[in-house]
């Protein structure tokens, strides 16, 4: 496993949420990646105070979208499993780094497996804000209830593929 740094941004390119990773591997759906506990992290230019739990990340060939899965039982600082940022096509740009704009819009599964976008009211005000264009504002608003079906189906990767990588991390950390 290799570090690799996942970095959010705010539309253009303004820095937002970072983390430090562990590379594990690809497979048909995405790249994958490890957060141990106490991974570091940061927001903009300020530290943040380590994870507790740990995490898998999946960013996907295709798609804008990008997906923090927590596990069923772990410990965690959130009443979430899943936790699927909306994002523009996560891009590689250099071995050790990949990038996506944030948009805002996010989709999640509670503990209680309920599925739910949330932020639409950031998505409406950032509109504004930061501009989106036309295109973006439409692909993020289809990509989120793509995601959101696609958790209510309990469709791949988002399930039985994320806790296969997610075990692996583990097992590869230990």
């Amino acid at each position: 496993m290799r570090p690799v740094v996942v970095q959010f941004l705010k539309y253009p390119d303004h820095l937002h949420w970072g983390f430090e990773a562990l590379w594990l591997g690809e497979d048909e759906h995405g790249t994958w990646c490890y957060f141990p506990p106490g991974s570091r992290r940061w927001k903009g230019e300020v530290e943040w105070k380590p994870t507790v739990g740990d995490a898998v990340a999946c960013a996907p060939h295709e798609g804008w979208w990008h997906l923090h899965y927590n596990g069923l039982a772990s410990e965690r600082e959130t009443d979430l499993t899943h936790f699927v940022d909306i994002t523009t096509q996560p891009r590689w740009v250099t071995p050790d780094r990949y990038e996506m704009v944030d948009l805002d819009l996010d989709v999640v599964v509670r503990l209680d497996g309920s599925v739910e976008i949330v932020d639409e009211d950031e998505f409406e005000e950032h509109q504004v804000t930061y501009g989106y264009t036309p295109d973006m504002v439409a692909r993020a608003a289809a990509e989120a209830r793509f995601v959101a079906i696609a958790l209510e189906q309990h469709t791949e990767p988002f399930y039985e593929v994320a806790e296969a990588w997610l075990r692996r991390g583990r097992e590869l950390s230990a």
